[in-house]
Parts: structure tokens; C-alpha cells; sequence
């Protein structure tokens, strides 16, 4: 499974309730509405269905993410906790290093890890494009990390660009290596 899919579903995991709850709202609202409203009755039927097909979608990866998670470790799950899930008290993290080279491994380990756990539960790149992505909270969460990833990336060529000499040190230093080269 894609990164950005996975931290898709890491994102999402600790809202799964909240949204279930929208969906069920959302779902009353549409089955009261139908008295009112004069479009086909299959029509609205399909409306309804596809919002009780997102809660399955939703319930689904709250279930596989909890069994998957079970079996992390306590690091691990604190550094899940720490950038995705944001559960624990600030405090827990007081003494928690999350600038060194090392937290960064870390996490990108852990990241990976979870990929490869979600795809061996069925949450393949596939399966995230044609159940998710039909959801718009999914939509929006997907653009949201593709934008934080883009913008990483562009923060990390900056720094690595190298400071641009003029032409005239540069041919000075050329000339310089060639005349120590020739002695």
C-alpha cells in the first residue's frame, strides 16, 4: 500500500466515530427528507445505500486498524500516537524526542511497517481507490496529505540546492584547479 494512503487511514482512524455519527445523522436525514422530496424513490434509496456503504467502509478499517495495532509495540504505538493520533496528553510527550534524525527513521519505519500490515488485511492500493476515495472526507483527508507531502518536498530541494556562484568565481576556481594541477 501507497504511504499516503496509509497515512490516510492513520489520519481518519481516531475520527471513525465521530464520522459514523455524521453518516448516521446524514442517513436519517435522507430517509425524513423523502416524504419531501419528488425525485425517484430508487434514486433515493441508492443515496441512502451508498451512505450506509461508506459506515461499512469506515467500521472496517476501524476494526482491522485496532487488531493491526494490538500487535504493534509500545514504541510504536507511541509514535503512531504522537503524529497521527493525537490521543494522549501533551504531557505524556514531555521528554519525547520528535527532532532528531533518529525520531524520523522512526517514523518512516513504522510507516512502512503499517503499510505492509494494511495491505496484507485487504487495504490494497485498489481497495483504497474504489472505497475510500468515493468518500469525500477521504477525498479531501488524501488532498490534505498529498499537499503536506508536496510542500516536505519542496522544503527538503531548497536545502539541498546548492548556493549558485557567480560565473566569474566559477571560472577563477577552474582556472585555479588547472594550475595546481599542471605544477
Amino acid at each position: 500500500m501507497k504511504n499516503t494512503y496509509c497515512k490516510c487511514l492513520l489520519y481518519a482512524y481516531p475520527n471513525v466515530e465521530q464520522l459514523l455519527d455524521q453518516l448516521d445523522t446524514l442517513a436519517e436525514k435522507k430517509a425524513l427528507a423523502s416524504m419531501d422530496d419528488f425525485t425517484p424513490c430508487l434514486e433515493q434509496c441508492e443515496k441512502i445505500l451508498s451512505i450506509t456503504e461508506q459506515k461499512d467502509v469506515l467500521i472496517m478499517i476501524k476494526l482491522k486498524t485496532e487488531q493491526i495495532l494490538s500487535g504493534l509495540t509500545h514504541e510504536e504505538l507511541d509514535l503512531l500516537d504522537y503524529k497521527y493520533f493525537k490521543q494522549k496528553p501533551k504531557e505524556y510527550y514531555s521528554g519525547f524526542d520528535c527532532s532528531s534524525r533518529a525520531y524520523f527513521r522512526k517514523q518512516n519505519k513504522v510507516l512502512d511497517k503499517m503499510s505492509l500490515l494494511f495491505e496484507k488485511a485487504g487495504f490494497t492500493d485498489e481497495w483504497f481507490t474504489k472505497e475510500c476515495l468515493k468518500n469525500d472526507f477521504f477525498v479531501r483527508l488524501y488532498a490534505g496529505v498529498r499537499e503536506r507531502e508536496d510542500s516536505v518536498k519542496k522544503e527538503s530541494v531548497k536545502r539541498q540546492k546548492p548556493k549558485p556562484i557567480s560565473y566569474a568565481q566559477s571560472t577563477y576556481e577552474t582556472v585555479q584547479k588547472s594550475c595546481s594541477l599542471s605544477a
